[in-house]
């Protein structure tokens, strides 16, 4: 009997299959078409319930039973069942969803959600680029940066505004990238990993990227918090600027909101009342 690795098996219970079931399919994976019997032999599966795990799969579409004596079954690809899987998904979300919209008529809220451990945040900020449709800011180490460029990437190719800052060195396939490259190792010396994420203006996620379990950071959707963390991230573009005497300007204004415009000719009027 061939060991099926706890790693994979564990990934498939978080997909939703039972323990029983996952190994079930990995067993059949190995070796198909097979009998119950033998199914439950080479996947460790109890005789006593293989065959009521393998007709739950059966109506999930996961695996198929072809001739009658002795029934036999043949697993769907792994290629197939990711595909199954991502459809039934997707069409589970779109329903709640749904739902959630038709049972809560009250306006978005604009509050702050706790994130802890590094690889919530790092799943939430891959989840808001991919969500992104217009424009993404973002200011970190390029060891966030590096986990998130897939869906930087796709982002990037479906047309959304990428800027990126960042005191480490970065890639700049990006988008407009400013950026000092300081070695990462020298600056985490007397500065921890810091990362501010801003998507489309509505989302923001900010806070300490040390990889330690307890690390916490910040998700909001309150406007004025983000305007802060934008100018926050227009500051150091400013600096970087001055810094290596490159004009910046073009990015600086993108990231204004209009409200720059009537500031500025509030200013334009005030001095010509001076003269």
């Amino acid at each position: 009997m061939n060991e099926i690795p706890e790693e994979l098996l564990a990934k498939l219970v978080k997909l939703g299959f039972t323990n029983y079931e996952a190994k079930a399919y990995l067993g059949l994976l190995r070796n198909n078409p097979a009998t119950g019997y033998e199914i439950s032999h080479q996947a460790d599966v109890p005789r006593s319930v293989i065959y009521s795990i393998l007709r739950k799969l059966e109506t999930l579409g996961v695996v198929i039973s072809i001739h009658e004596k002795p029934r036999r079954y043949i697993p769907l690809s792994p290629k197939q069942l990711m595909s199954l899987l991502e459809s039934d998904f997707s069409k589970r979300i779109t329903s709640v969803k749904d739902d959630l919209l038709g049972f809560n008529n009250k306006p978005e809220s604009e509050g702050f959600w706790n994130i802890r451990g590094y690889e919530s945040l790092m799943e939430l900020c891959a989840s808001l680029i991919n969500e992104s449709r217009n424009s993404i800011y973002i200011h970190g180490w390029n060891r966030e940066i590096e986990q998130l460029k897939s869906p930087l990437m796709t982002a990037k190719e479906r047309g959304v505004d990428i800027t990126v800052f960042s005191f480490t060195n970065v890639d700049e396939e990006y988008g407009k990238v400013y950026a000092y490259g300081i070695d990462g190792t020298k600056l985490s010396k007397f500065w921890g990993h810091k990362l501010i994420l801003v998507t489309d203006s509505k989302n923001l996620v900010m806070g300490s990227a040390n990889s330690e379990d307890d690390q916490q950071s910040i998700w909001s959707q309150n406007s004025a918090v983000i305007t802060i963390a934008v100018n926050y991230i227009i500051l150091d573009i400013t600096l970087f600027g001055q810094r290596n005497n490159l004009d910046v300007s073009e990015t600086v204004m993108k990231l204004m909101t209009e409200k720059v415009d009537h500031l500025d000719q509030l200013i334009e009027e005030t001095k010509l009342k001076k003269q």
